[in-house]
């Protein structure tokens, strides 16, 4: 699967083969084409995660547990064969009491068109 890393300042992110946005205000996912999603804070832990994807992350997982490594949410994506997946690595950078970032893994089916 291709891994497209981006830098943004917000999360007004679209998919781009439904120009849905991929996510509602509250967080929850919002486009049809959305097949998995995981945040830096749990990377182990995919807040959303299809069928498809699940034997492929418990396998990706108990390797890495094995290594005693964390889970590289990054290097599974780019091992997973699915032709028109695409998965965006966005990391949102801002201030707070000092520089802050939030980096998100977003899988979408390019293949789905919106209903």
């Amino acid at each position: 699967m291709q891994l497209i890393q981006l830098e943004r300042d917000d999360w007004n992110f679209f998919c781009p083969a439904t120009g849905e946005p991929v996510f509602k205000e509250t967080g929850e996912p919002n486009a049809s084409t959305v097949r998995g999603f995981w945040c830096h804070e749990v990377p182990d832990e995919p807040e959303l995660l299809c069928d498809e994807l699940q034997p492929q992350w418990a396998a990706h997982v108990a390797i890495q547990d094995a290594l005693e490594d964390g889970a590289d949410v990054a290097a599974f994506l780019k091992s997973v064969d699915k032709p028109n997946w695409v998965a965006f690595e966005i990391t949102c950078c801002g201030f707070a009491c000092g520089p802050v970032s939030s980096t998100t893994w977003t899988v979408l089916d390019l293949n789905c068109s919106a209903e």
